[in-house]
């Protein structure tokens, strides 16, 4: 009787349903579909998917996901020696993104790449170094090496290249935007802005954020852009389009704070927030006002 081996298969690369592309039906955010090198991330409506065909585990979505909503993906493991990364082989290229994590996670100063190699990697070492540049972080160092030669006394091995002298470490680092922000507390990759001149108070945005980048109380607006993890929602759900989230790495980002007032409409006798003292009538009356419907 011939004999099959059942041999199963990982599973499928999934986005579950923290992604906010399913819980926001307007939601604009695209980072695990910019990030992705192969286009194999799709948008319908409400709903977002990841193509097992073109999907070749690079992982780079794991690193711009805002909610962690990536299953089935690891990390790629990466070799280092001392405080370089060390590229000896053809792999999945790093972006930014995950290279600032190991940044601090490992103490990473620096990559060491063989020679053929250096052209794939060199764009994202240059972005790298922009965003450490702007956190005043020491700029990683890039040493060009040969590659290794193939080890013919291994009759039984081809193609097996020689052991170093001293053996490489392999690691992964952590992923998504919630475990950058542990390892940089003090400082911001998004910008928040507000135009205080259509901002109508009504606190959509602070109760959208999964994240309590924006708060409402005691009086004041205030955005905290160490929070933020450019998902983007607080820019959909505000209907007079006041808030506007841009990718912007900033060192020892402080939070910003906007101060409003306490207010009684005297049309709909309702009570309303305004950025102004002493104003008697609620955006929602002074439209309708506007529009000739009061």
């Amino acid at each position: 009787m011939r004999r099959f081996i059942n041999l199963e298969l990982p599973p499928e690369p999934t986005i579950n349903n923290n992604c906010v592309r399913k819980r926001l039906k307007n939601s604009i955010c695209d980072n695990c579909a910019t990030s992705c090198p192969v286009g194999a991330v799709s948008f319908s409506h409400m709903a977002a998917a990841i193509d097992n065909e073109l999907c070749f585990q690079c992982g780079n979505c794991l690193f711009s996901c805002p909610v962690d909503a990536i299953e089935n993906i690891a990390p790629h493991e990466r070799t280092y020696q001392g405080d370089f990364l060390v590229v000896n082989h053809d792999e999945p290229v790093a972006n930014a993104d995950e290279l600032i994590v190991w940044h601090r996670q490992y103490g990473i100063r620096g990559i060491q790449i063989a020679e053929p190699l250096v052209d794939k990697w060199l764009p994202t070492v240059a972005s790298l170094n922009l965003k450490l540049k702007t956190l005043q972080e020491p700029i990683w160092q890039l040493r060009i090496v040969q590659p290794a030669q193939v080890d013919t006394g291994r009759r039984m091995m081809l193609f097996r290249q020689k052991l170093d002298e001293k053996p490489l470490d392999k690691g992964q680092v952590k992923t998504g935007l919630n475990a950058r922000k542990q390892f940089y507390p003090e400082d911001s990759w998004f910008r928040v802005e507000l135009d205080t001149a259509s901002c109508i108070l009504c606190g959509a945005c602070a109760k959208v954020c999964d994240e309590h980048a924006i708060n409402i109380e005691n009086n004041q607006f205030l955005i905290d852009e160490k929070r933020c993890t450019g998902c983007m929602s607080c820019q959909v759900v505000c209907f007079p389009q006041s808030i506007h989230v841009h990718a912007h790495t900033a060192k020892n980002s402080e939070p910003i704070s906007f101060n409003y007032y306490d207010g009684q409409c005297h049309t709909c006798h309702l009570p309303f927030s305004s950025w102004e003292e002493n104003i008697n009538i609620c955006p929602i009356c002074a439209q309708h006002k506007k529009q000739g419907w009061l």
